[in-house]
Order: C-alpha cells, then structure tokens, then sequence
C-alpha cells in the first residue's frame, strides 16, 4: 500500500517528541512492505528558526514533506474558516508534492482530530479514503468541549474509519459525539526490551516515572508519598522536563526527600531504556490518559506498574503486571507502592515483558492498522 500518514509533525532535535507516534507507527508500518509517506502543517509558535516553506527529508525509508509558513498565534484575530482553509492550502501543497515524488496514496492515514478536519479536503477532491486515529487528550474529557464536539462530528462524519486507542477513549467519544470506532492500541519501540537482571541484594527499592512534568502527571503525590513511607528504603527518580520543574524540586526539598527523590530532565530512549531496566517499579499516578505509552515502556522492560484508574491503564494493568488504583488518591496510591514493594518477588519480569509485546509490540499493532487500512481501501473501491 501507499500511505499518506497526516501528523504533527516528525522529531528533530529541537523536538524530539513531536510527531513520536506518528513516526513509531510509520516505521512499523514501512517495515511490513508499505510505501509511507509523512505530510505535516507546521503552524506552532516557536522561539527557534525554521525554514520557510515547503521542506522535504527521507528517514530510512520513509519520505518526510513539512510546510512552514506562519504561526497561527499570529493569526489568532482570524475567523476559524479562514484559518481551516489556510491549513488546508498548505497541506494540499505538500500533498501534491508527495504525489509527484511517490505517486498517488490508496489511503490517507490522519492523526488527531484537526489534522483529520484539514485532510477532509482531500478526500473530497481526489477521492481517496481516509482512516483517522484519535489520541488527543482532549477527546477524553467529560465533559467534552462544546466546540470540540461539533469539530469532531464534522470530521468523523467525513472519513471513512475511526481508530481510537483505548476502550475508554472509544467509550467518551461514543456517548458524546455519537460515532464509534474500532480500539487500536498504541505501539512500544523496539528499543524498550527485557535485559535478565539480579536485584536480590540490592537494599534500596528503586522507583522510576516518566513524562511531562504538568499538573495532571500528580508528580508531587509520588513525591509526598516517598516522604509519607519513611519506614522502607525507597528511591525515586522522575525522568522529564516541563512547568513544574521548579515547583517538585522545591518540594522535594521542603519535604527533606532530596537524597531520595532524583529530577533528573529529559533523557534519551536510549538513557530511559537503560533506567526502566534497572529500576523495581514503575508509578505514575496521571489524572488522565488517553493510553499511556509510558507505562507499556516499563512493562516491555519486565518492571510491574502501579497506574491511576484514569482511562488508557485499564486496557494496559492486569493482575499479574501492575495494580490500579484511583485517582487523586493519597492514600491508595502509597498503600500500593507498600503493597508492591513488599511483593516484589511475585512478579514474573520475563513474562510481564512477553505479555506488552503480545499486545503492543510494533509489528503487533502495524498487521492491525494494515488490515484495517486494506478493509477500508476495499469497501471504498
């Protein structure tokens, strides 16, 4: 197949997330035969350059088209139709860049709600399915945004296929926006695997989270709790960068848990492989997630998980990986890290990584995006 894979964008150096799970899935996808393409609108406000216009790149084997022209923070006074037709523009732009390079697609692959609204266009005009994968955030509020509901079945009402990746994503957006889609979960890389390791005498139970440090992550609920659960040998190191940064470490400091609690910034998938694998437990106690990548990373290390009831994690936790507890909850969330902490030996690592990689390996997820992707080119033909 030819896929046109519509994303944010694809990680640079400067951003070295943005675009990481279209990119994940793409490289999956290309390594099952297919011929992907990747087209992005950049319209971010940034206080870094970039080169104008249209930017074409090749990584491995897949060919990267991105348009830069303005940030829409400077066309903020702009009514939203004029914005969409703009958006629009420039991605019909590189859209027939990528066709006269790799010729026509047989399926256009979007990624979140506006870059699905902006490729309806497309669709229209040259007659080519689209299949739409919803992550975003946003589309697991209750309740959703007023607006974003009317955006959203405006889109999904004009493509072909709806993928979300996870039950409760697929659930919110039945009940509030009235369309139902097919559940496909996100991917683990290849680089997160299981190492055999001896930690039997090692005295310190070593705890490790990651992710943006935001409010909704509750970093300073695991902070507290490191505090609260002074009678056991507990380390915890929190591997990310964002707003609260100041903030946690001024905690750690007021709570006198800085020889305990390590914050310690944005690391490589390598560096991060490298820690998952010599942790013991992995926490992160999030107010919601749409999935969760970063705990199905920790899983394909062998390391249990102790997650929030707060959406994505219920498709992911299981007996025998992980306890899920609810969110915003002090006192659940140390009750289970004493609890893990103190049965530790009963968790199988070899298996805890067979199983993530049963259901969440690359390979595993891109047979089911193609034969999704093939039903839709079939019932459109």
């Amino acid at each position: 197949m030819r896929i046109f894979i519509i994303a944010r964008g694809y990680p640079s150096k400067q951003d070295p997330t943005w675009g990481c799970f279209e990119k994940d899935q793409a490289e999956a996808l290309s390594l099952l035969g297919h011929q992907v393409t990747i087209l992005s609108v950049d319209t971010r406000f940034r206080f870094y350059w970039r080169k104008l216009g249209v930017q074409c790149g090749m990584h491995e084997n897949i060919t990267t088209f991105n348009i830069f022209l303005v940030p829409y923070a400077l066309l903020f006074f702009l009514p939203q139709r004029i914005k969409n037709w703009f958006y629009a523009w420039q991605l019909e732009i590189i859209y027939k860049r990528a066709i006269l390079r790799n010729g026509t697609p047989d399926v256009i692959y979007s990624h979140y709600l506006q870059n699905t609204l902006k490729a309806i266009p497309l669709r229209e005009k040259y007659n080519i399915p689209i299949v739409a994968m919803e992550h975003w955030s946003q589309m697991a509020y209750s309740p959703i945004p007023s607006n974003t509901i009317s955006t959203a079945k405006l889109a999904y009402a004009s493509i072909d296929q709806l993928l979300t990746v996870s039950s409760t994503l697929k659930n919110n957006i039945k009940q509030q926006v009235g369309v139902d889609s097919v559940v496909v979960p996100n991917m683990v890389g290849k680089e997160f695997h299981y190492t055999t390791y001896n930690k039997t005498q090692r005295h310190t139970i070593h705890l490790i989270t990651t992710g943006r440090l935001i409010p909704e992550k509750h970093f300073d609920m695991l902070i507290q709790a490191i505090a609260n659960i002074s009678s056991l040998p507990l380390r915890l190191s929190i591997i990310g960068d964002g707003s609260e940064k100041n903030k946690l470490q001024k905690l750690t400091t007021q709570l006198q848990v800085e020889d305990k609690v390590q914050l310690m910034g944005h690391k490589s998938k390598q560096e991060i492989v490298a820690l998952l694998q010599d942790s013991d437990i992995f926490v992160l106690p999030s107010q919601s997630e749409t999935f969760g990548v970063a705990y199905i990373e920790a899983l394909a290390c062998g390391i249990p998980i102790i997650a929030t009831d707060c959406g994505g994690p219920q498709d992911i936790v299981t007996n025998s990986n992980g306890i899920l507890i609810p969110i915003n909850d002090q006192q659940a969330l140390e009750q289970a890290i004493i609890q893990m902490t103190s049965n530790l030996s009963s968790y199988n690592h070899e298996s805890i990584a067979e199983d993530c990689q049963n259901r969440f390996s690359s390979n595993n997820v891109a047979k089911q995006i193609t034969q999704i992707l093939e039903q839709t080119i079939k019932a459109k033909s």
